[in-house]
């Protein structure tokens, strides 16, 4: 079960670095444009220099692997290693064999669009495998796990950084300004790609009926429920609240159940990202990854 679960995240950083080294190749380095963190101070130099990015993101991140094998654990640092050495493979690859969208110089904002698409899907392909593409990347899960900063924090800043250092470099700000929606576009589409798998919703019922509630939950739905005790401000009465998560498939039952025995009941629902345990990580017939 470990070796299956280890292959399939290889696979997926595997994938994701193809599609990461696609989009920085194609739509940044083809049009002009950088990106964050060492990847962006290597495209930087490719567009001053002509120097590869693949060869630099390689260079960047040797010292960086020292740090990590000593910082992150074994299994941590192995996923990191395997993103770091593929995507520096795929950058070469298109390097040598790249795509022509032929793209005229007044749709950078298309291309910045399109560049930050890729990037953030192929991340958040490697992220959610539970590796990274090297970098800043080590630098911010070192410094978490040190000093205990926000990661989110300290890659935000360094992008900043690689940003000011774009402008002044190349002395086109309006390349800086499309290189910074790239970015941004590709952080958010990162968030989406590591929360779509885990989608659900929790639903807050308050009824009197509540033990009934609860019990068909239990027994047409098959999931757990949990009373938490709630004391109304303004009835000053005590009652107990029923909390349960269902994947998005089941929200539909789960109201059309709750209107059956309460239609008065009190029913919030909550967006939730993620979870583990019985019924969903821990049975394979009631996975949340379900889709429809």
């Amino acid at each position: 079960m470990n070796i299956k679960l280890k292959a399939s995240n290889i696979i997926l950083i595997l994938i994701g670095s193809i599609i990461f080294s696609f989009g920085i190749i194609n739509f940044n380095m083809a049009y002009h444009l950088t990106e964050g963190g060492f990847t962006g101070i290597a495209l930087i130099l490719y567009h001053l220099f002509g120097i590869s990015p693949a060869l630099m993101n390689l260079i960047f991140n040797i010292p960086l692997f020292i740090i990590g094998y000593k910082f992150l654990g074994r299994t941590s640092f192995l996923y990191t290693l395997i993103g770091s050495l593929s995507s520096s493979f795929f950058l070469y690859i298109f390097e040598k064999f790249p795509f022509n969208f032929s793209l005229a110089e007044q749709d950078l904002f298309l291309v910045a669009l399109l560049g930050g698409v890729m990037i953030g899907i192929g991340l958040g392909i490697i992220l959610r495998a539970g590796g990274t593409t090297g970098g800043v990347d080590i630098i911010a899960r070192v410094t978490k796990k040190e000093f205990n900063w926000p990661m989110g924090q300290v890659i935000f800043i360094f992008d900043c950084i690689v940003l000011v250092i774009t402008y002044f470099a190349l002395g086109d700000i309006r390349i800086t300004l499309y290189t910074l929606i790239c970015v941004f576009v590709g952080g958010k589409i990162i968030d989406i790609v590591q929360d779509a798998g885990y989608t659900a919703r929790g639903a807050l019922i308050i009824s009197d009926e509540y033990n009934q509630i609860g019990d068909a939950i239990n027994t047409v739905l098959e999931r757990g429920v949990t009373q938490i005790s709630a004391h109304g401000q303004y009835s000053k009465t005590e009652r107990p609240m029923l909390y349960c998560v269902v994947p998005k498939n089941e929200i539909s039952r789960l109201r059309q159940l709750i209107h059956a025995i309460d239609p008065h009941a009190f029913v919030s629902m909550l967006e939730v990202h993620e979870v583990h345990g019985e019924g969903f990580t821990l049975d394979e017939n009631k996975q949340l990854i379900q889709q429809h």
